[in-house]
């Protein structure tokens, strides 16, 4: 479930999710675009931030485990 892309695409998402929050308070938008902004950052998370985390850390032990 965690493991099917490379680290470089899994951290690629979570900088987009990261940027996508920031968005939200640094540009002020409508109501409807904050929505929509913090839709796409959970989907570019799956999920949680945690669960992104968690993610991100099964994939390290798995290349280290290589």
């Amino acid at each position: 479930m965690y493991c099917r892309n490379s680290i470089t695409l899994h951290l690629i998402r979570g900088l987009g999710a990261v940027m996508l929050i920031i968005g939200v308070f640094i540009f002020q938008p409508s109501i409807a675009t904050k929505l929509f902004f913090i839709l796409c950052a959970i989907f570019l998370l799956r999920g949680c931030p945690a669960c992104w985390f968690f993610g991100l850390i099964k994939k390290l032990q798995i290349q280290k485990g290589e």
